[in-house]
C-alpha cells in the first residue's frame, strides 16, 4: 500500500544555483552527493530530494510540480514570507479545499507546491473537494504579520 512519496529527483541546470534555492531557501539538509548529484532531506527519510545537473534545458509544463508538506498554516505563512524576502518567484496562494498552499518556481522553472492538508472535517461534506479552488487571501495576510526567522524553513 502506498502511504506517501519517499523521494523526489529532478534534472538542474546548475547543482549550485539550484543549492542556494533548495538549501538557502527552503531549509533543505544536504544529506550526500556524488559526480553531478546532490542529495537533500527535510527530516523524515533518507532524502527527499536528489537534483542531478544535466546543464541543459528540458520542457516544463505548468501542471507538473511537487509539494512539500508543511507542519501547520503558521510554518506555511513563514515560509512564504521567507521567500518572498528572499526573492523568490511565487505564484499566487490557493484553497484547494482539501489542502492550502501556494507555489514557487525554482531556478529551473520546475513549479513547488507548499501546503497544508486541511482537516477531513472541513471540507468531507463537498461532493467533489478536488473540483473547487479559490484564492487564499489569508496566508498572505498572515506572511505579512510573521518575523523571519531560521524557523521558517521546511527542513530542520
Amino acid at each position: 500500500m502506498l502511504h506517501g512519496i519517499n523521494h523526489i529527483a529532478l534534472p538542474v541546470r546548475s547543482l549550485d544555483v539550484s543549492d542556494r534555492f533548495y538549501r538557502g531557501i527552503l531549509g533543505l539538509r544536504a544529506v550526500g552527493e556524488r559526480p553531478g548529484m546532490k542529495f537533500y532531506t527535510a527530516g523524515l527519510h533518507h532524502h527527499d530530494l536528489a537534483l542531478m545537473e544535466t546543464g541543459a534545458l528540458f520542457p516544463v509544463s505548468g501542471f507538473s510540480h511537487f509539494c512539500l508538506d508543511v507542519e501547520d498554516e503558521q510554518s506555511l505563512a513563514a515560509i512564504y514570507a521567507c521567500c518572498r524576502a528572499a526573492g523568490a518567484r511565487i505564484l499566487e496562494p490557493v484553497d484547494h479545499t482539501v489542502m492550502r498552499s501556494f507555489y514557487l518556481v525554482d531556478p529551473d522553472d520546475h513549479i513547488v507546491e507548499l501546503g497544508v492538508d486541511v482537516p477531513k472535517s472541513e471540507w468531507g461534506p463537498w461532493p467533489n473537494p478536488f473540483g473547487r479552488d479559490v484564492a487564499y487571501p489569508k496566508l498572505l495576510s498572515l506572511a505579512d504579520g510573521r518575523k523571519l526567522s531560521g524557523s521558517a524553513r521546511i527542513g530542520k
